[in-house]
């Protein structure tokens, strides 16, 4: 994803930005493909845990893959 970007990720960008495909991000995060789709489709976000491995496996920050859900992360300290 270019970092100067305005626009709002979304989950998909940010697995296309990290050149995964749905399937193989499901394996490495050891989900079903269909929850990966649940979450892009945002049916479902996923638990912190999930949360966790899933900001890991995409390169990206917690606060990234929050406003790639859509939840409001205004007055949320940035990482040191």
């Amino acid at each position: 994803m270019n970092p100067n970007s305005h626009e709002t990720p979304t989950l998909k960008t940010l697995r296309e930005s990290a050149d995964l495909t749905q399937p193989q991000l499901s394996q490495r995060m050891g989900v079903g493909i269909r929850i990966i789709g649940d979450w892009e489709s945002g049916k479902k976000i996923p638990r912190f845990d999930n949360a966790v491995a899933l900001a890991r496996e995409l390169g990206v920050s917690l606060k990234t893959l929050a406003k790639a859900f859509r939840i409001d992360v205004e007055g949320i300290p940035d990482d040191e």
